[in-house]
């Protein structure tokens, strides 16, 4: 619901508030079957901070929404933007629990936020040549679905995201009235 809240540029509180929640059962459920995580990655990337620190970051605008603050007075700064990691946590989480029977949100927000966000050049973080070459495919593949995608406006991207997930679903279906 969170995916398809954020497609929809609906209530983006709402749709940080279900994709923290989302977050935080894969990862647990990801830990209690010793499924590697988001928060491995993210752990290994930042070996300066505790796990604490990394969950009070990775939580902030959650708790904020979630739990009264010292004064009514209290803010705290937020934009929709700050809903795409949260997304794409749940999505590799749940991704990795469930390899091949992924829902279709899953599996488009995946796509999207691969294809719209800024990535290092293929290769650059593996010593894998075979590996590095089918990664340049895939992001040759996205680039040329969605030429310029990464530098349009957040609308722009985000209408390609709901216009993905609209696919998404035909295939599905279309998979489902064939059996």
């Amino acid at each position: 619901m969170a995916i398809r809240l954020f497609f929809n540029d609906n209530d983006s509180i709402a749709v940080h508030t279900l994709a923290c929640a989302a977050r935080e059962i894969y990862e647990k459920h990801c830990g209690k079957a010793g499924v590697t995580r988001m928060l491995d990655h993210i752990k290994a990337c930042n070996p300066h901070y505790t796990q604490k620190r990394i969950f009070d970051l990775l939580n902030a605008a959650r708790n904020f929404f979630k739990h009264d603050g010292t004064t009514l007075g209290d803010v705290i700064e937020f934009s929709d933007e700050m809903n795409d990691f949260p997304l794409f946590s749940a999505c590799y989480d749940c991704t990795m629990l469930c390899a091949p029977n992924q829902p279709a949100e899953v599996q488009a927000y995946s796509i999207w936020f691969i294809t719209v966000n800024p990535r290092c050049e293929a290769g650059e973080n593996t010593a894998d040549i075979e590996q590095a070459r089918r990664i340049a495919q895939e992001f040759a593949i996205l680039d040329a679905l969605w030429p310029d995608l990464r530098n349009a406006s957040r609308a722009v991207k985000k209408r390609a995201g709901r216009n993905l997930l609209d696919k998404a679903e035909e295939w599905v279906t279309s998979l489902q009235i064939q059996r």
